[in-house]
Parts: structure tokens; C-alpha cells; sequence
């Protein structure tokens, strides 16, 4: 038996816009729709964790006039083709850049070359000596990001402008020790009153070994350390110094600090706690560097009067 037909008086509501089985407007926006609609134009509430996060942004992002920039890796990684890449792309951007390799500082107090065992950690002589070649050159860095810059032309004793400075400290600084010990004296607040200066840790890592082999051959070809040893015996003494890094190596893994780090030259890059205006100008750098050699087409465009013009 059939049910009851509905009229077009049953169907009233529906045709007025109404949902009839809750009472409202079939066209006003659901709870769901209106969710999505406001979007974030609601002011984000603070929170204690949110709070906390901001501070600590905040303290990674103080207005710096001075920034370090610490080198982190084993030998053959490429530290000092970065540092020298930095160095020029800082300098064409307008800050004042210096490089402090430490190397250049041990080889002049060790009175020339070093072998592969003046870098095992059992070798208590050469370990102090690299710890005070060390302290030597970052003193020297920070000693010349406090110079005062030149007076202006009137001279009037004030300085015509301030740019930033940048110090590059090119050393293995392969222990989260060392590492902490640069940022300590770096940012101490005693010893640095007045004197605020960022630090950026940029750690390269290489385990392609084709690329490893040809970062060996250039510092062999390039280092101080290898002038006139042969090839095979300078391969040798380089592996075996490489090892005894390796022994003692610590990558960075304290997400509290500000660091970078490059994979195989740029084929990955990890950014961590990286702000402000200087430290973020390095990052699209050094991802768009690469070791080999390729052409670059200028074009001059102007108005000719003809094709030959």
C-alpha cells in the first residue's frame, strides 16, 4: 500500500530556501564552510610554547653589524673552496669579509708542513700547539671585526658609514668542544660587551667518493702541506690524516645553534635556526654554487639600427 503523495505545500520550506530537517538557511554558510572562509585573519593566540619559540628567534636575530661564520669538516671536504666562495660573494655584496685559516697559523708555528701524525689526538705536543694556533687565529679575527672603520673625508674622527663584517674561521673545528668554545668566545658577554656578533656554523659532509678522490688531488696539488711530496706518498700521508680526524669527528646535532650543512658541495642543503639578514643571503649562495666550470652568455641589449649594428 502506498504512502501519503506530498503536496507543494510540503515542500514549502525547500523552495524558500530552507533546509527542512534543521530549520535554516539552506544558503547560509555551514560551521564547516565559515571555518575555512575566515582563513588566518584571526589574530594567532600566544601561547607560553609559542612565546618561548619567538624568544629564542629572537635572540638568533639581533641586529648584527658583526658575524662569524665557522667552518665544520674532515680534511678534503672543501672548506676552503667555500671559504674563499664567501668570501668573494660577501665582498660583491658590500660587507667587509676576512678569511682566518687556521692551517696558515700552524704551518708558521710548527715552522712548515705537518704529517699525518701531528693530527693524532694520542699526540699530546701537537695537540696543544693546534689548540693554541687556534686560539691565536680566532683572537686575530675578532681583534679586526672590533677595528673602527675609516673616518670619513671631513675629517671630523667619524666614521662616513659602518658596513657589516664578516669573519670566516676555516678550520676542521671537528668537536662539538671546539665548537663550543668559538661560540663562547665569540658571544661571551663579558669579554664582548657592546660587541653583539652572530655565528653560523656551516658543516660540509662529502661521501661521494668520486667527488672525495678529486677533492683529494686539488689538496695535494694546492696545499702547502704537499709541495713537492710525491703524488702517491702525499695521497697516503692525506688518508691517514683524514682517519685520524675521523676518529674524534662529531657532526653538529645541537639544533639550539644556528648551522648549515652542505652535502657533496651543494647537492643537499640543511638549514637550522638560520634568520636575519645577513646569515639568510649565505643560504642561496651556497646553493647555487658548483665546482665545475661551464659557460656564462652576457647579452647587451640596446636599440640597433640594422642586424649588422
Amino acid at each position: 500500500m502506498s504512502g501519503p503523495v506530498k503536496t507543494d505545500s510540503d515542500n514549502s520550506d525547500s523552495k524558500n530556501g530552507k533546509n527542512p530537517t534543521s530549520g535554516g538557511d539552506v544558503n547560509a554558510p555551514s560551521t564547516t564552510a565559515a571555518y575555512y572562509e575566515k582563513g588566518s585573519a584571526e589574530l594567532a593566540t600566544e601561547s607560553a610554547l609559542t612565546l618561548a619559540k619567538i624568544q629564542h628567534r629572537l635572540k638568533l636575530t639581533k641586529k648584527n653589524e658583526r658575524l662569524v661564520l665557522v667552518l665544520v669538516g674532515l680534511p678534503g671536504r672543501g672548506k676552503s673552496f667555500i671559504a674563499r666562495k664567501l668570501q668573494s660573494f660577501l665582498t660583491w655584496r658590500g660587507s667587509d669579509c676576512k678569511v682566518f685559516n687556521v692551517g696558515k697559523y700552524r704551518r708558521h708555528a710548527a715552522e712548515g708542513a705537518c704529517d699525518a701524525n701531528f693530527f693524532d689526538t694520542k699526540n699530546s705536543a701537537a695537540s696543544n700547539l693546534r689548540e693554541k694556533v687556534a686560539s691565536l687565529a680566532l683572537e686575530d679575527m675578532l681583534k679586526w671585526l672590533d677595528e673602527p672603520f675609516e673616518n670619513d673625508a671631513n675629517g671630523n674622527g667619524a666614521p662616513s658609514f659602518r658596513k657589516d663584517r664578516v669573519g670566516i674561521f676555516d678550520a676542521t673545528n671537528s668537536t662539538k668542544a671546539r665548537r663550543d668554545w668559538v661560540l663562547r668566545e665569540c658571544t661571551d658577554v663579558v669579554k664582548r660587551a657592546g660587541k653583539t656578533t652572530g655565528v653560523v656554523f656551516v658543516e660540509s659532509i662529502c661521501d661521494d667518493e668520486e667527488l672525495l678522490r678529486e677533492n683529494y688531488r686539488t689538496k695535494m696539488s694546492n696545499s702547502p702541506d704537499y709541495k713537492d711530496v710525491d703524488p702517491e706518498k702525499a695521497m697516503a700521508d692525506l688518508l691517514d690524516r683524514v682517519k685520524k680526524y675521523e676518529e674524534a669527528y662529531e657532526t653538529i646535532d645541537d639544533d639550539s645553534k644556528s648551522y648549515i650543512k652542505i652535502f657533496n658541495l651543494s647537492s643537499k642543503i640543511l638549514v637550522n635556526h638560520i634568520y636575519g639578514r645577513m646569515a639568510k643571503s649565505i643560504v642561496p649562495a651556497l646553493m647555487a654554487w658548483n665546482i665545475g666550470t661551464r659557460p656564462v652568455f652576457i647579452c647587451r641589449a640596446g636599440q640597433t639600427m640594422n642586424e649588422f649594428d
